[in-house]
């Protein structure tokens, strides 16, 4: 951004002619001189340049003409707004009359008729128009007063020059000090560079810089609101799409030994199971029966109930030990009255062998009547092929497992050979009655036959018998995915509304030149759509136990009331398809809404036009292409950038997406911004200057995400690094408060996200798997840390310091190298060129070449409406008409007027004098210039 970006801008600069390379800005002019001297502002203040250039250090300029216009911007109080609607009016009715005396030859004295009745209610809405300029008429320019002003030198250098006198009037304390030759007429006053002429807002010019503030401030607490307004709304549609996984609620529940669980008997002694997550709410339904993988058979929980493991235990024993399988392995089953939630569960196995205990065990839930009730048929039985598997579970210890979730195992076989077989999904559906969507073995089995054709599969007419048992899982799967789809298009479509409704904001603010307007835009469009499509369903969907006291208001917004405290894997299968589909989604629109726009709609709008514009002003406005939103397309890209960025460490997938992105966007951008969009505005660098500056934001965002994922001990187990001490003094955790911490979380005894939690959290940053992260994560926070505080606490203050520092540091530069004297213009340099050789070059390359407002294309309306009101002062029509030596002058430069200088000087100016083109001086017979 301070290297790439100014030396781009310095290249193109050198490689155009424009009017602001001969322009300097004056944003702090004395509003009114004395009643003698105020009439001539424009002639004193460019008296008033041409003693400072001639009285310069080094290289002093005698040239009186030096000095080629001055265009002052005078208070119109706003009135420049008025007169664009009335010229707007103005265009529509002369094109209304155009149409009716078209009707009325053409012997349609309907249409005719009609169309003159439309005209009287212009000529109406023109009149109440004209009632509000009645005491802008009265006025001249003379007698207003004078907000800014816009000076153009003759040659490049002599701009240059002017800006280095003022080079300290940069800063407000040493504007203080200013010399008597700097200062206009006693006054203290600041040059700066100047815009371009296409880069200004000429409405919002006289508008008054404090009440401009205010409305900033306002606006800001109002963009506010709206993301509060939209968050609750989007947060609502999450809450729609159902992503949070559902839980399994049957009669029956067994735990199955593993062949990775390093034992082949299992000595229970305490097996408790919970219907809440927190496991803190023990299921207390009455016990059936138990039973286990030898036949075993009891009516008894006593011996599932030694807390103490001092007494008696259960002891199942894998029925093969050589050759572990899923019909091998040892179990045990507990079996209800009623059908029962189980969300959690704690266990305890026998002390006697405390060095030998299960590490790894697998939770099943069965329907009823599924489990044999004959010895010999449990012996045979396997839980496996006719039960849903739920995750696999990790006791910590023998005598305190610990909270272990029991959660829907959403993984479904992939292996032909590993299918469900079809009369086990029958029997799933049948015993789960109405609730059949929800059961895992009846779903998985849907899943895996729709697997190779999902469309045909899911589409009715169902022929086969496996598509009529899933007939009601593909019409719940149809209208899940609308959901899902309908959610991602309502935040799409939120984010165009937020774009007509920022817009209204802005226009409010009253910002002075469109690169203003387009940095305003950029951020807040920028900053709603990272939130509606990136944050919210990460935020929504967490658990989130301990809230600031500022932040409480974000708890009825629905945020933090989620099920997810960590990024799992369940995260990701749950989450992440939801955030891929959003991404997906946000890609195509941006990019093809452009090129739909500069194709389609706008073709649509010349054959709806084309018999209902008839003169040229209409003609231009129905042709012209639409404009391209730079703000827009920036704040767009950044989304989908930020959203790749953050979330690739977990989803790879997002690389493939973020390229697929940018390699579309950057020609359909290219082929609308050259062959599908009207010429844009001459921004200033400043809009992607913000851009390029947003950007290591998302790599910050990227390490803290991928960090969390990375240090996951579940996903990705892996030893400390050596910046372990490093990460405990900087997260303020040692690690056996980190081992409390994370005790407490497995065994159950805390959940959700709070701040020992965080800091626990950030500690596995320092794992082997993640230190790269946390290297990048901590310089980010420093690099932020610096930048803010001097941005927003030293800067104010050293700000003088260091400008004096850098003045000396050129000063000796210049000593070294010839002194501080400006380079003397070399002739055949065509940017050294004189202003009449840059005018007819940029006028042969369609570069508007004056800060007139008449000049501008984009004020054309404004400019008719201003002649027009001229015309009515002229003849003494409404409104009423100022002194006739006056009445040409005080629209003849309306904000823009100008004054040329009269005094003999170099030939290139000379030039321009003899031609006649003067760039301002108005007479009460010149046409009207503005």
């Amino acid at each position: 951004a301070n290297v790439y970006i100014p030396k781009m801008v310095k290249q193109t600069d050198d490689a155009n002619i424009t009017p602001a390379d001969y322009t300097v800005w004056l944003p702090s002019l004395p509003r009114r001189l004395s009643d003698e001297d105020h009439p001539k502002y424009e002639e004193l203040l460019a008296n008033h340049f041409r003693t400072v250039l001639s009285s310069a250090a080094k290289n002093p300029t005698e040239d009186p003409s030096v000095v080629q216009s001055v265009t002052l911007i005078h208070d119109y109080n706003g009135a420049i707004m008025k007169f664009t609607n009335k010229g707007t009016y103005l265009q529509e009715l002369e094109n209304t009359r155009a149409l009716s005396k078209r009707a009325s030859t053409s012997g349609r004295e309907k249409v005719s008729a009609r169309y003159t009745r439309k005209a009287v209610n212009l000529e109406q809405k023109i009149q109440r128009v004209e009632q509000t300029l009645r005491d802008q008429a009265k006025m001249t320019d003379e007698s207003r007063a004078v907000v800014s002003a816009f000076v153009t030198f003759s040659h490049e250098h002599h701009k240059e020059k002017v800006l280095d006198e003022y080079r300290f009037a940069r800063h407000p304390l040493f504007l203080l000090c200013q010399p008597e030759r700097l200062r206009f007429q006693g006054t203290r006053i600041n040059v700066k560079e100047a815009c371009e002429p296409t880069d200004l807002y000429w409405q919002n010019l006289d508008f008054d810089p404090w009440k401009r503030r205010l409305r900033k401030a306002l606006v800001l607490v109002l963009t506010f609101l709206v993301l509060v307004v939209c968050s609750f709304f989007v947060a609502s549609l999450e809450s729609l799409s159902d992503t949070q996984a559902g839980s399994m609620q049957e009669p029956i529940w067994v735990l199955v030994n593993t062949a990775d669980s390093g034992i082949s008997c299992i000595n229970f002694c305490d097996w408790q199971l919970y219907g809440n997550a927190a496991c803190d709410s023990e299921i207390s339904a009455d016990v059936v029966r138990i039973f286990d993988a030898s036949g075993t058979t009891t009516l008894s929980i006593s011996q599932l109930s030694d807390g103490s493991c001092a007494g008696s235990n259960w002891t199942v024993c894998n029925k093969n030990s050589d050759a572990v399988s899923n019909t091998t392995q040892a179990w045990l089953g507990i079996e209800f009255e009623s059908a029962q939630a189980v969300k959690c569960m704690k266990l305890k196995q026998s002390e006697i062998n405390s060095a030998s205990y299960a590490k790894e065990m697998q939770p099943l839930a069965c329907a009823e009547g599924v489990p044999p009730t004959t010895a010999a048929g449990l012996f045979a039985w396997d839980p496996h092929q006719s039960c849903q598997s739920m995750e696999l579970v990790y006791p910590s210890s023998p005598t305190l497992s610990g909270k272990l979730s029991v959660v829907t195992d959403t993984s479904c076989a992939t292996d032909p050979a590993e299918f469900i077989k079809y009369e086990v999904a029958v029997l799933a559906k049948q015993s789960s009655g109405d609730n059949a969507l929800s059961d895992p073995t009846y779903t998985c089995f849907c899943k895996q036959q729709a697997r190779s054709n999902m469309a045909g599969f899911m589409t009715p007419p169902w022929s086969s018998k496996e598509e009529e048992l899933c007939s009601d899982w593909s019409m719940d799967m149809a209208l899940t995915y609308a959901k899902l789809l309908g959610s991602v298009f309502a935040i799409t479509i939120l984010n165009e509304l937020l774009l007509v409704l920022y817009k209204h904001f802005i226009a409010w603010e009253r910002l002075t030149t469109v690169t203003e307007v387009a940095k305003s835009q950029l951020w807040k469009l920028f900053l709603a759509q990272f939130v509606n499509t990136g944050l919210l369903i990460f935020l929504v969907n967490a658990e989130i136990k301990d809230y600031p006291g500022i932040l409480s208001i974000i708890q009825a917004l629905s945020i933090g009331q989620g099920s997810y405290y960590d990024i799992t894997g369940q995260w990701f299968t749950v989450l992440g398809t939801t955030l891929v589909i959003t991404i997906l989604i946000e890609v195509c629109t941006s990019t093809l809404m452009p090129i739909l726009e500069s194709t389609v709609i706008h073709r649509i709008k010349h054959r709806y036009y084309r018999k209902t514009k008839v003169t040229q002003d209409a003609l231009n406005e129905a042709y012209m292409r639409p404009e391209w939103n730079l703000s827009l397309r920036l704040a767009q890209t950044l989304n989908v950038i930020f959203c790749v960025v953050m979330y690739s460490g977990g989803m790879p997938v997002l690389y493939f997406v973020g390229a697929l992105y940018c390699l579309g966007a950057y020609w359909m951008d290219k082929w609308c911004l050259l062959k599908g969009s009207c010429r844009p505005p001459a921004y200033k660098q400043d809009v992607v200057r913000m851009a390029v500056v947003m950007l290591p934001l998302a790599a910050f965002l990227h390490t803290a995400v991928t960090g969390w994922a990375f240090g996951n001990q579940v996903l990705l187990p892996s030893e400390w690094s050596r910046l372990k001490p490093l990460a405990e003094q900087v997260f303020g955790i040692t690690e056996s408060e980190y081992d409390s911490v994370t005790e407490a979380y497995r065994m159950g005894v805390a959940d959700g996200i709070t701040l020992d939690w965080v800091k626990a959290r950030f500690l596995d940053f320092a794992r082997e798997a993640a230190w790269p992260q946390l290297l990048v994560f901590l310089a980010s926070c420093i690099y932020y840390i610096v930048y803010y505080l001097w941005a927003l606490v030293l800067k104010p203050f050293l700000s003088p310091f260091t400008f004096l520092v850098r003045e000396w540091v050129l000063n000796q530069v210049k000593k070294w190298t010839a002194g501080r004297d400006l380079p003397i213009p070399d002739p055949d340099n065509k940017n050294m060129m004189c202003w009449t050789d840059a005018v007819e070059e940029m006028k042969t390359k369609g570069v508007v070449a004056s800060y007139r407002l008449s000049k501008n294309p984009n004020y054309h309306a404004a400019y008719k409406a201003l002649a027009h009101t001229a015309n009515l002062v002229k003849r003494g029509s409404n409104p009423p008409t100022p002194a006739t030596t006056n009445s040409s002058r005080w629209w003849g430069r309306s904000l823009g007027s100008g004054r040329q200088s009269t005094t003999s000087g170099s030939e290139c100016d000379k030039d321009l004098r003899d031609t006649g083109r003067s760039t301002g001086s108005v007479t009460a017979t010149d046409a009207p210039v503005v």
